[in-house]
Formats: structure tokens, sequence, C-alpha cells
């Protein structure tokens, strides 16, 4: 099944993002195993991870080009900070090239992969993760966040462990925003109010 989405994806991507791309899929595969994921579950990760850049390296002007097109909402915040554009526009585009391996639960997933979202999925939290704590990242904040959920795996909670993960990803990327002084996207911050009102984050 995956092989003609590689095909697509190393054919049209940078080979720096072709990388990267199947470093998500193996970071997801790692996470499927310590969450014990069932089949379908696997297969919706693994697409979600192969498909999540695939408009990663078009332009501003491309991406709202198809948000107007495949009739996307958005505000300011993508305006101000572009990357955040393929997580709308990806599954949408992804859908069009593969509608059989693209589903309407694999462009939901990639929706949130970037900003989070309000009362993610497990499914939704592992791509979100694997994003950040892929082996090619060397950012030192995706190195931290990787060392804090690799070296804990074993002794916590896995549950637990990924929601304060993400939440350390979210207070890095928040921390980076103010100081840049550009908007937060809303989305991120309702994720992180989620996990820290409904999770055992703080404990």
């Amino acid at each position: 099944m995956y092989s003609k989405i590689r095909e697509y994806l190393k054919n049209n991507l940078s080979e720096k993002r072709y990388i990267h791309t199947l470093a998500v899929s193996e970071e997801c595969s790692y996470f499927a195993d310590i969450f014990d994921l069932g089949e379908k579950e696997r297969s919706l990760l693994q697409r979600a991870a192969l498909f999540h850049d695939i408009t990663k390296e078009k332009t501003p002007d491309e991406h709202i080009a198809l948000c107007r097109v495949y009739n996307i909402e958005f505000d300011k915040a993508y305006i101000s900070t572009p990357a955040l554009f393929h997580s709308l526009t990806g599954g949408e585009f992804a859908h069009r090239l593969f509608p059989s391996e693209c589903t309407d639960e694999v462009v939901e997933l990639i929706k949130t992969h970037t900003t989070g979202g309000e009362n993610m999925t497990l499914l939704q939290k592992i791509l979100f993760i694997a994003d950040s704590t892929e082996a090619t990242r060397k950012h030192e904040s995706c190195i931290e966040l990787r060392n804090y959920f690799h070296s804990n795996a074993a002794a916590e909670d896995p549950k637990i462990l990924l929601d304060r993960t993400i939440v350390k990803s979210i207070d890095s990327t928040m921390g980076h925003l103010i100081c840049s002084r550009k908007p937060i996207a809303a989305e991120t911050v309702k994720a992180r109010n989620y996990l820290l009102m409904n999770s055992e984050v703080l404990l």
C-alpha cells in the first residue's frame, strides 16, 4: 500500500523533507508499539505520517490558493506563521491524490499535527509528538523532547508521559512565538489548556 505513496513523496519533496517524513513514520511505529495499537490504528497512523508534510514546501500564496479551492478557513496566525498552513492543506491535497489511502480519518490526523487541538485522540497526540521527536531532528528542543519521552517510557504510564511531553513541546513553541512577537494559533492554546485541565500532567 505504501510503496506508491513513498514514490510520490520521493519525487515531489526535497531529500531532507522526504527523510524527515520516513523518520516520522518510524517514530510513529515506535509509539504504536508503546501503546500496543491494533492493525487499523497503525495503518491510519502510518498513512498520516507519510502524508503529513506533503504540502510543507509550498509557498504561502500556494497554500492560500489551496485553502480557497478546498474552502478551508484560517485566521491571521497562519498568515503570520505560514509554516502552519500545511497542516490545513496537506490532508485535503493528499486526499485528492490518494483518495483510498488518505481517508477522512487520516485528514483529521494531519490537521492537528502542527498546532495540536482540543481533546486530541491518542493517534493525534502520537503524530503531533512524533513530528518533533523523530531521530533526524537536531534542534535542541526536539532532542530534549525525544530524550524525555524515551528515557521515561519504561517507568511511567505512557499516556500520562505522552501528555506531559506534548505540553513541554507546546510550551517550547509558545515561548518561541512570544519572543518573536508572533500570534499563537488558537488550536495550540486550546490543546495546552485541555491537557492541563483534563489529564494528570501536573501530578
